[in-house]
């Protein structure tokens, strides 16, 4: 949610952010920030921050309970924002996705997709295959997310899918290295 913040406020683009942590709060409001200190799970906080005046959510919470709860809480009493998510790992971003968010980035995800670009470099991939690789990987991976989003309670459809999904995904680069030789 900081670094939002930050390019937001770099943007001259108005914000409200909904903090936690007094100390934050206090960092926060020496660059001029509106800030409200407290839990964003709380709808007295979202109503004295004028979340229904606002356009966007950003949903930055670390504690998955309490993401999942504010999530919820903003479908309820402010249908009309859209709300994009940081989640944890995969399965906080299934419990967004069940509240109907679908601005979802998890955590880690990108910073490990860009990662793998530079390692496939590094290991000879030229940079033009190696972003290629990672943005099919991608997509491949939110395809795959959705249809786990529909079996996630069922542990043995969810293992089936997820082997379905590490097949389809090595017999698609599979193809692709055999195109690259002909």
């Amino acid at each position: 949610g900081q670094i939002v913040g930050r390019i937001l406020r770099a943007r001259k683009i108005s914000f409200t952010a909904l903090e936690a942590s007094q100390t934050q709060v206090d960092f926060l409001r020496r660059f001029g920030n509106q800030v409200f200190y407290g839990d964003a799970s709380r709808l007295e906080l979202l109503r004295a921050a004028h979340a229904e005046n606002a356009k966007v959510f950003v949903l930055a919470i670390d504690d998955v309970e309490s993401s999942v709860k504010t999530a919820e809480l903003i479908r309820k009493h402010f249908p009309h924002l859209k709300i994009f998510a940081r989640a944890r790992n995969r399965q906080h971003a299934f419990r967004l996705m069940e509240q109907d968010v679908r601005y979802i980035i998890r955590e880690t995800f990108v910073s490990s997709l860009e990662l793998s670009e530079k390692v496939l470099e590094t290991l000879g991939l030229s940079k033009s295959q190696a972003v290629d690789t990672v943005r099919r990987f991608r997509a491949h991976d939110e395809e795959t997310m959705a249809k786990q989003a529909a079996v996630k309670d069922d542990e043995k459809k969810f293992l089936a899918s997820a082997r379905e999904s590490a097949e389809q995904l090595l017999t698609l680069f599979e193809a692709d290295a055999a195109e690259t030789l002909e």
